[in-house]
């Protein structure tokens, strides 16, 4: 696939929609950085990568979603991200036969934009042929076996949310602390990043592929299909700040154009700046994020 290589800047991240309206839906305001906070997740680059790699050919007309289609646009943006020229050998970079896996997935019963299954079991192909056994790859959403779990897989959807203005990689592993999902909805769900560094979550995230073949831009709980559109995508990562970020960003810039005015999320997502600014998993910083995107470009919006 053709690949651009961009660094983002502010005036192309933030083209198409005002800068105060991004800053609003990330929640800029009053998030002073946290005495002993862990360090950067991806501390040791000046930059952040993120791959977008999109397939006009993943969706079909009937939103039916194409396995091997999506199995290609996998290996094309892991092999772009890890900078090998082979897809085996760039998976085998972050995964080990001795590895026990979770991929975590997105199946909300609340507001249900799942992860698609098809994205699943294509990661779950490659860590097999990767060498990690069958039985040592966990696919679930709640019941994950973190203590036996080595390595994770971050697979989110992307949805604008009721609760936390936006849910992507950050949110994804509210369900990892059990019993205590209330602390992570209230102001504007600033604390979500929190659960990044619980002992058995902490330090064990190897990828995070976001699953945006048909994301969701509207309001909710209750879905609204004029909202949900088929974008065609897969985006990689490790840091899963920067990753949200740039989910952010398309969502809000699909929300501008619907609207055909700013239309900022509501609440604004805090948990992405608080998780760059108080937990310090990775940047929200535009600046140091660099966008490299592969394959079909009509409509990429950013």
């Amino acid at each position: 696939m053709e690949a651009t290589k961009s660094e983002v800047t502010r005036r192309d991240f933030f083209t198409g929609a005002a800068y105060g309206t991004l800053g609003l839906a990330l929640g800029l305001k009053g998030l002073p950085r946290r005495a002993g906070a862990a360090e950067p997740f991806a501390a040791e680059k000046p930059v952040s990568t993120v791959v977008l790699v999109r397939n006009e050919a993943a969706v079909g007309p009937d939103h039916q979603i194409n396995a091997k289609v999506v199995a290609e646009m996998l290996d094309a943006a892991v092999t772009a991200f890890s900078g090998e020229a082979d897809a085996l050998k760039a998976w085998k970079r972050y995964f080990r036969p001795d590895d026990t896996v979770g991929i975590k997935f997105t199946r909300c019963g609340w507001m249900t934009v799942p992860t698609e299954p098809e994205v699943t079991e294509a990661i779950a192909a490659r860590l097999r042929d990767a060498g990690v056994p069958a039985a040592r790859i966990h696919v679930k959403d709640y019941g994950m076996p973190l203590k036996e779990c080595t390595a994770l897989v971050n697979v989110p959807s992307i949805k604008a949310h009721t609760l936390t203005g936006i849910a992507v990689s950050v949110k994804n592993y509210i369900c990892f602390a059990s019993g205590k999902l209330e602390r992570y909805h209230g102001d504007g769900s600033a604390k979500l990043g929190e659960t990044w560094l619980l002992p058995d979550v902490k330090g064990k995230t190897r990828l995070v592929i976001v699953d945006a073949l048909r994301p969701y831009f509207g309001p909710g709980p209750q879905l609204n299909p004029l909202h949900r559109w088929d974008y065609k995508g897969l985006l990689v990562g490790t840091d899963p700040v920067a990753v949200d970020t740039v989910c952010l960003r398309l969502c809000q810039v699909k929300r501008n154009l619907f609207k055909g005015e700013e239309w900022p999320l509501s609440p604004p997502a805090k948990s992405i700046a608080a998780a760059d600014t108080e937990y310090h998993l990775g940047t929200s910083d535009p600046t140091k994020i660099k966008l490299v995107k592969l394959g079909w470009s009509d409509g990429v919006l950013i």
